[in-house]
């Protein structure tokens, strides 16, 4: 394996010996991982010991491991939305290794990088970070003689159209419902298109807005008022959304890039090439936006390895092996965290093009999700307002006024 500079090991096996255990989330990317770290240990003479945990048990598990103030594990993988109460007492800000081992964090775009970085300091690495895409049937917008839709607005009419020719076909699938707040993951790209956004630079919860009204009688105009989305939407999760776009049943479905996989899947009905993807659709006269569900490595602060583990974790997180990865044909994972891969003409040639689009919508995006405790509280809120808003149960106006006044409550008790 030919590393570049950057992400070389250092020279003269300094660590040789020593002992790391890694707390990962169940994952075809972090058992690629796993794989590669054999090699890492024959380079640097550190052994690598990879625990798994599911994803659904993670959180609670490094809760854990926070509280009790454990040193079990000197590297753990954790999302976006938990790392906040994390940063306070178990992960370590790691600026100072970043800046002597010349670790090049400008390769990483700015969406991934919000994950990792926070007033203390950079507290990771990221590693595993999705971008969203818009699904398409390539073969019905063909035989309805149209383009993938570039608005929200030509969703909708693209939606109806394709449904009115196909009477078994939803014209898209989104999931309204509101558990583990999915159904904000579509809607969030509204809210930013429009021009709203979560919170203020002053950390006050600002979305029941004139934007976040429209953003979210256009996020529900395909359920309420278009009604091209398929029976039981409201309850839809993305997993729901995601088998009823590769069952054939919906035209269009905004989702993760890992998707991609579900295409070699024996329950798949639609082939590789009815299938096309493109940047999500956009407000006219805005760019392309993606709510990016991102990932890092992080050091527990009470490891007795530090040095070990960030030699592991600039060796793992390179744009080397994360490359090697994405073009060995014996791995399937998509996930794609350095600019200069999501540009690679070989990687692009591998998935369709998929990293070169999805690096077009992260140039544009500028919107994140905020990097505090208090926000999986505000999402709670939020996706219920929404959920209520889809199901009809209430007004746009009143349920956003309400989890507003409920967010403002959360951030006042800290």
């Amino acid at each position: 394996m030919n590393l570049r500079p950057a992400f070389a090991v250092t020279p003269g096996k300094p660590f040789d010996g020593q002992e790391i255990n890694v707390l990962s989330v169940q994952a075809s990317q972090f058992a690629a991982h796993e794989r590669h770290s054999k090699t890492f240990t024959e380079l640097t003479g550190i052994k690598v010991n990879y625990i798994y945990v599911p994803f659904v048990a993670l959180r609670e598990r490094l809760t854990a491991e926070m509280v009790g103030g454990s040193a079990d594990f000197d590297i753990v993988t954790a999302m976006d939305v938990w790392i906040p109460p994390l940063t306070d007492s178990y992960l370590q800000p790691i600026d100072d290794l970043v800046s002597a081992r010349g670790i090049d964090m400008a390769d990483y775009p700015e969406p991934f990088m919000n994950a990792a970085r926070f007033p203390g300091g950079i507290y990771g690495l990221p590693v595993r970070c999705h971008v969203q895409l818009l699904w398409y049937r390539k073969d019905l917008f063909e035989k309805a003689g149209l383009q993938p839709p570039e608005t929200w607005e030509e969703v909708g009419t693209s939606g109806k159209a394709i449904q009115d020719q196909n009477s078994d076909v939803a014209g898209i699938t989104i999931p309204y419902g509101q558990k583990d707040g999915q159904n904000l993951m579509v809607w969030y790209n509204f809210l930013w298109g429009a021009g709203g956004d979560l919170l203020d630079k002053d950390l006050k919860p600002v979305f029941a807005s004139e934007a976040g009204y429209r953003a979210t009688d256009d996020f529900t105009s395909y359920i309420l008022k278009d009604r091209i989305v398929p029976a039981g939407a409201a309850s839809f999760n993305e997993a729901d959304s995601t088998t009823n776009f590769f069952q054939g049943k919906a035209a269009m479905l905004p989702v993760w890039w890992h998707v991609y996989n579900r295409l070699a899947l024996p329950d798949t009905q639609v082939k590789r090439e009815q299938v096309g993807f493109k940047v999500l659709p956009h407000y006219e006269g805005k760019g392309a936006t993606t709510y990016t569900n991102a990932w890092i490595y992080g050091i527990n602060k009470a490891t007795k390895n530090r040095d070990a583990a960030m030699e592991f974790m600039q060796y793992i997180c390179g744009a080397d092996v994360e490359r090697e990865i994405l073009l060995n044909p014996n791995e399937h994972d998509v996930v794609c965290v350095h600019w200069q891969n999501l540009r690679d003409p070989e990687v692009n040639a591998r998935f369709d093009g998929m990293h070169a689009i999805a690096a077009k919508a992260l140039e544009t995006t500028t919107n994140s999700i905020p990097n505090i405790p208090q926000f999986l509280g505000i999402v709670d809120v939020l996706s219920a307002a929404v959920s209520e808003v889809a199901t009809g149960a209430k007004e746009i106006k009143p349920a956003l006024d309400e989890a507003q006044q409920q967010a403002e409550r959360i951030m006042r008790r800290g």
